[in-house]
């Protein structure tokens, strides 16, 4: 037992090493420093989860998921070359016995205040601009647009929105009706200060559905909503495969589909602006190209081109899974928030990336995943894995 516990706290203390040694590497890439070290950085927290999954027990069932998912992540990362698969399986799974929520609130207390201190830094001209020194296009063009110190105003207003989402889930049991008001405000300022339309209406978005869910309880307990959310997800691929399949050049593009996609500012067109044709449908493959690097805003299409058909599916089905393991526990913030980033993935490949801490839906994962696959049941370290299937003598 005494063992048992001392496996425990060095375990956690790993994890949280390596949680802020991945907020650190987010931040980073986020500023205007470039990181020469972010490889090595990636190995190292990647290290320390794996070390914390060691001193973990977990039972068959849950060995069995780990080894599946790892399979799957191990393939995707032998054939494309990319390893963030195998270092979100291992994250996930090293998530077992920790507790969320307050991880969840390091990253965001972290998180905040390394930007604080990236605006602070741009301020006194010590590290990155105030302004978003690029010309913009269409109706940003010429316009004054604030990122305070982050590399361009699209970033700075994601990470507004992203922080705003992950602080609603946190303290929503906290907030009054005029806490989501001056939410709204926030979100008009943001607006003002970057003339980002698609921030805007996400922040709209998930402080509307926020308030919904907490001020209508009947919605908290409808599976309706929830399954409406998987539906949602469904539509928000559907919609990125359809995409893929008609992005072109404008001039070869009917009329209808240029309509569309100068709605969502030309991310459409942007899959294809490349000498392969980027993330066009023709190009997927069951398991992604170590080439396939090319980079574009629509997140679903960036999924299955980045990692591939399989891994792209197995992703949806577990964020299906996810919303609706999210009825059994009635954490209806995290429905919110999940649901969320699944809308904005469409039109932005934020959560698509190889930064962790900037994806706080696996965070989620991490905290049900086990849940998700059934009654507990006998658990054991990998070195003991023989015992449990031992049977009991009678």
């Amino acid at each position: 037992m005494e063992v048992n516990l001392k496996l425990d706290k060095i375990g956690k203390i790993l994890f949280y090493a390596g949680l802020l040694l991945e907020v650190l590497i987010m931040l980073l890439d986020k500023s205007a420093w470039i990181n020469p070290y972010e490889g090595l950085m990636f190995r190292v927290s990647f290290l320390m989860f794996a070390l914390k999954l060691c001193m973990t027990k977990y039972s068959v069932k849950e060995w069995g998921a780990i080894i599946g998912a790892g399979l799957i992540a191990g393939i995707c990362y032998l054939i494309s070359e990319k390893d963030e698969a195998v270092r979100v399986v291992v994250f996930v799974a090293s998530m077992k016995g920790i507790d969320g929520k307050y991880a969840l609130k390091t990253v965001f207390w972290t998180t905040l205040t390394g930007l604080s201190v990236l605006a602070v830094l741009s301020v006194f001209g010590i590290l990155g601009t105030v302004y978003d020194l690029s010309a913009g296009y269409g109706f940003k063009e010429g316009a004054l647009r604030i990122c305070l110190g982050q590399g361009n105003t699209n970033a700075f207003s994601i990470m507004i929105w992203a922080l705003m989402t992950l602080g609603i889930y946190l303290y929503h049991e906290k907030m009054k009706l005029w806490h989501y008001g001056l939410l709204v405000v926030l979100a008009g300022v943001t607006y003002l200060a970057t003339v980002t339309r698609t921030s805007l209406l996400m922040m709209v978005f998930s402080i509307g559905l926020a308030a919904l869910m907490q001020y209508v309880p009947k919605l908290r307990h409808a599976k309706w909503v929830y399954g409406s959310g998987i539906a949602s997800v469904l539509a928000c691929l559907g919609f990125s495969v359809w995409a893929a399949k008609v992005s072109k050049w404008y001039d070869f593009q009917e009329e209808w589909i240029i309509k569309i996609d100068r709605i969502i500012t030309g991310r459409i067109t942007s899959i294809y602006a490349f000498e392969n044709g980027g993330g066009v449908l023709r190009n997927w493959k069951l398991f992604s190209d170590p080439d396939y690097v090319e980079y574009f805003d629509m997140g679903y299409v960036r999924l299955f081109f980045w990692y591939g058909i399989i891994p792209g599916i197995c992703v949806m089905a577990v964020l299906c899974l996810l919303i609706w393991h999210f009825v059994k526990n009635q954490d209806y913030m995290g429905f919110v928030l999940t649901l969320s980033f699944a809308v904005f993935t469409v039109i932005e490949a934020h959560a698509i990336s190889v930064y962790i801490a900037r994806n706080y839906v696996l965070f989620l994962l991490g905290m049900y995943w086990t849940g998700m696959l059934g009654k507990k049941a006998k658990e054991a370290y990998w070195w003991k894995g023989l015992t449990l299937f031992e049977r009991k003598s009678l």
